[in-house]
Formats: C-alpha cells, structure tokens, sequence
C-alpha cells in the first residue's frame, strides 16, 4: 500500500466523525511525511504543552542555572484540586525539580505544572519555543486557568511543532545524552494509554504525552519500532466528549491502529 492510500483512508475516517482533527505521521529514519493532514494547524494544546515545558526545564540545567536537585515549594495558587500526588497539608515541604517533572509528565499532574511554569515564566518557555523554531507553540496560562481563558489567554501547539520536538529528541539534537535520557524515560513512562495505545496489542515503546480537555483531545510521541521508528501526532477537538469522555480517545486508538498496521506490515486497514 502507498503513503497516498494510508492518508486516503486516515482522511475519510477523520471526515466521518463529528470533530476538528488533524495528524501527522513522519517516518524517523528518512524523515520522509507517511501522512500529512493539516499538519501546521495551530490547536489548544491541553496537556501537549507539558512536552516543550519538559525541554525548556531541563535546557535550564543544561545551561546552569537550574538543577534537578533544585528544591521547589508550591506555592498555594499553583495547586489544583485534581492532583492525586499532592495534599494541601504537603505545600510546605519541598520537592526536587526531576520530582515535578516526573510527575508532570508521567502522571500529567497540573499542580506540578504549575509550580515549573511559576519557576520558568512564559516569557523564557516562549523563548524556548521560538529558538527551537516552534512556529505554533507558546504558553500563557496555567493548567485549569479558566480565568485566563475567558480573558483570551491559552497555551498553543501544532502537529509540526510537536514533530519537531520529538525528533530533535530522537536525533540527539537538543540538550545532553543525561538529560535527553531523562526526558526520553519520563515520555517512555507515561501512564496514559487510551489514544495511540489503545488498540495496540504488541508490546510497543512509545514516548508520548496526550492531553484533552472538554471537547479536545490529543496524543503524539514516537514508536519506536526497531526497523521503522515514526513519529505520531492526533489532535482533535471541537468534538463530542467532554474531558475524560472516550468518543475523541477512540478516534485517536483507530487512527494510531491504521497507522501502526501500515508502518509494521505494510497494509492499510
């Protein structure tokens, strides 16, 4: 099967279902596009954002002026109800920053998130973005900031963008051998497994990180499959499901399934 049949068939699955969506699929050993459909549309990035915010943490180790010793409090605005690693009562101890980031991106905690972006600021994460060359990447609130988005502020990504950065990783291209296996072990360990994985049964190593909200839901990271390594980036919204709802996560499972079948047995479901 050709790549214009893969994307043919992505195409009219992604026409079918009642959301906004776009995917990116790029082949890491050429960098030859397998499936390219609205690539550079720029998205409300959820939890996609914590991606750049990782990279950005650990370019500040790189360059001195943090480290993952570093201890960091939370501060009391920072915290989000929904945390299933912090209690309130804990706000007074510290935590190392490879703690919060762990936590940011294995478990998505937002209230880890929050105490990084506190520590970074905007303007140093946008910096980062832009010196990466991220076209459609930038941070200007917090997670679960409803504030900020009734007052026109959200955080911003794309598929491209989101290539970008993982191939940087997966090319050696950014940061340090240390800290690039920091950020590749964390991606290896997310614990989310209901968009690219969710109709997978090979035992696959994917670094990846979704993210939803209501009505929009995303997930992009690599396979690395040992012949043929690809990039993945589904992003949806405008959709059915509200936050923690399947119908976008289901969407994203088939069209992940397509794209695994076509890359390991050349045949496109």
């Amino acid at each position: 099967m050709s790549d214009q049949t893969l994307e043919f068939r992505l195409r009219a699955v992604m026409e079918a279902f009642p959301a906004q969506s776009a995917l990116y699929a790029v082949d890491l050993r050429s960098g030859r596009p397998l499936a390219a459909i609205r690539p550079e549309v720029r998205v409300v990035s959820a939890s996609t954002i914590k991606v750049p915010i990782l990279l950005c943490a650990l370019t500040e180790v790189l360059e001195g002026r943090l480290a993952l010793e570093s201890p960091i409090k939370i501060l009391e605005e920072d915290f989000r109800e929904d945390t299933q690693v912090f209690e309130p009562e804990n706000l007074r101890e510290s935590y190392s920053l490879w703690e919060l980031l762990y936590w940011m991106i294995v478990s998505s905690d937002n209230t880890a998130t929050n105490a990084i972006l506190s520590l970074l600021g905007y303007d140093r994460i946008n910096r980062f973005c832009a010196h990466l060359g991220l076209k459609d990447t930038f941070a200007q609130r917090k997670m679960l900031d409803w504030t900020a988005v009734a007052e026109g502020r959200n955080n911003y990504t794309s598929p491209a963008d989101q290539c970008t950065l993982y191939s940087l990783l997966y090319r050696g291209e950014i940061l340090n051998e240390e800290l690039r296996a920091v950020a590749v072990d964390f991606l290896l360990r997310n614990r989310s497994f209901d968009g690219l994985l969710r109709y997978i049964p090979d035992a696959v190593r994917v670094l990846h990180k979704p993210g939803g909200l209501d009505y929009l839901d995303h997930d992009a990271g690599i396979f690395l499959l040992e012949e043929n390594p690809y990039f993945l980036g589904i992003f949806t919204w405008d959709g059915p499901a509200r936050d923690g709802e399947s119908q976008q996560k289901r969407l994203i499972g088939q069209l992940s399934r397509m794209v695994y079948t076509f890359v390991k047995e050349g045949i496109c479901p």
